[in-house]
């Protein structure tokens, strides 16, 4: 075989080569831009609070047919629903309050093997938030965390977070 032939037989090998590595990551990147089965969201109108006070969050999950999201008080594995409210702003979760949830189902899971504790449909969670009493008067978008695992009867999901923006105005103080 000539030179030629084979410096073009090599071009042909390294470009079906290249070809479908970018295949193979085309398919990886639009494998993880799927839409996930939980979807995460808080009321668009502002809680009001004051400096110094408690305000009531709700934060809200959607929950695709067929799927089911694990309860804040799931023993582990799987992953419980943790949400938090994330550092650095004036609002933390209340010292000792503790988020309100509904009564989740029960039921073994085939998917894990385990008895669970789980919603399915929606859940509203209500979460107790302090406002610090250095916090300016203003509109905010709280930041808060949801680390939540789901899973549909026969696979479940990796760990997910979600980050959701809740609106809240401080108000001055009376």
């Amino acid at each position: 075989m000539s030179r030629a032939r084979r410096l073009s037989l090599r071009t042909v090998v390294l470009l079906s080569l290249a070809l479908a590595l970018a295949a193979t990551a085309g398919n990886l990147l639009s494998a993880q831009g799927q839409k996930l089965p939980i979807t995460w969201s808080a009321p668009s109108a502002a809680v009001r609070g004051t400096a110094g006070d408690f305000v009531a969050i709700d934060v809200s999950a959607r929950i695709d047919e067929g799927w089911h999201l694990y309860a804040l008080t799931q023993a582990p594995p799987p992953d419980p629903t943790v949400i938090s409210v994330a550092a650095g702003q004036p609002f933390s979760l209340r010292p000792g309050g503790t988020i309100e949830a509904p009564l989740p189902e029960k039921a073994f899971d085939a998917a894990v093997g385990v008895d669970t504790e789980f919603y399915t449909e929606s859940v509203t969670f209500k979460l107790p938030v302090a406002v610090e009493k250095t916090a300016t008067p203003g509109d905010y978008k709280v930041i808060v965390t949801a680390k939540w695992q789901a899973c549909n009867g026969s696979l479940c999901l990796r760990p997910q977070t979600t980050t959701i923006e809740v609106p809240v105005r401080v108000q001055p103080a009376k």
